[in-house]
């Protein structure tokens, strides 16, 4: 049941790529985080009010890890995205956004979450070997499109996450996961909707079909149900081994170009994939051996 979880996170972010393409077509970056943030979070919170702990939490503490995650995962994490995305080659974007685990791992290690193996570290650095096989042509082929401020952004995004998900785990097994899921999209829009009003236009909002199919799927699949099943997960389990996991995302993308849009796989894509996989049968050998 907790590889079905992690495998349809990775699934339903793989989902997402393609309709943040059309989205950014019709709106401004900042202003399409801060909607797709914020119909999550709400989304997340209608179904929250049937729980017995009600739909506001009580007490500083969880207000202030409701925050910290909200700005790191969602503040942090979508601007980095949406901005970054836009200023560097897609292939570069993609190795710097899969720095996450390595980053959650000195993020862990410094507030003594979860120290990490040496196999979870094996792990890691195999399955970012495999994530820079596959986006290495574009890498090499797109150096022009590589500035500092894009590499920043997409590097800020992805210490972010990072910080959520490590907050998270230390305070995940004393939290309601699903109203924790709703606050920290709600109170992360916040600030992804006021910088967006001051630097961005809303007359650039173009509504249509495109816009607010994207927007639905973006923000309910793509957000409020992937972040809830990937909090669920992270509330019991390792965040070093589940984190290995999220290099299947790339995976489940090109999979989709494959079957769907017609693209064709690669030698090198076809090498890393191979690369993902093996890692992921490694450490997950490893755990049903100590089981």
């Amino acid at each position: 049941m907790l590889k079905v979880k992690v495998i349809t996170v990775c699934f339903l972010w793989s989902l997402c790529y393609p309709f943040i393409s059309v989205a950014l077509g019709d709106s401004p970056p900042l202003l399409l985080a801060f909607m797709r943030s914020i119909l999550a979070g709400v989304t997340l919170l209608v179904f929250s009010a049937k729980s017995p702990a009600g739909i506001i939490p009580r007490g500083w503490p969880i207000w202030r890890s409701i925050i910290i995650i909200g700005i790191g995962y969602t503040s942090l994490g979508f601007s980095g995205m949406f901005l970054g995305g836009s200023l560097v080659s897609p292939g570069l974007a993609t190795v710097i956004a899969n720095s996450q685990p390595m980053i959650a791992v000195g993020l862990a290690y410094l507030t003594t979450v979860e120290r990490v193996t040496s196999r979870q570290l094996t792990v890691l650095t195999i399955g970012l070997v495999g994530i820079s096989v596959i986006v290495f042509p574009s890498l090499l082929h797109d150096q022009e499109n590589i500035t500092i401020g894009g590499v920043g952004f997409v590097l800020m995004g992805a210490f972010g996450v990072a910080l959520g998900n490590v907050w998270l785990k230390k305070v995940a097994s004393a939290s309601n996961i699903l109203t924790l899921s709703a606050w920290q999209l709600i109170v992360g829009s916040i600030p992804l909707g006021i910088v967006g009003l001051f630097l961005e236009n809303t007359q650039d909002i173009i509504w249509g079909i495109p816009l607010v199919t994207s927007l639905v799927v973006l923000a309910i699949p793509g957000t409020a149900i992937a972040t809830y099943l990937w909090f669920n997960v992270l509330k019991s389990e390792s965040l070093h081994n589940m984190n290995a996991f999220t290099f299947l995302t790339p995976l489940f993308s090109l999979s989709i170009g494959a079957l769907f849009l017609g693209e064709r796989l690669e030698t090198n894509e076809l090498v890393g994939t191979a690369i993902i996989i093996s890692s992921l049968v490694f450490i997950n050998a490893r755990k049903s051996k100590v089981t």
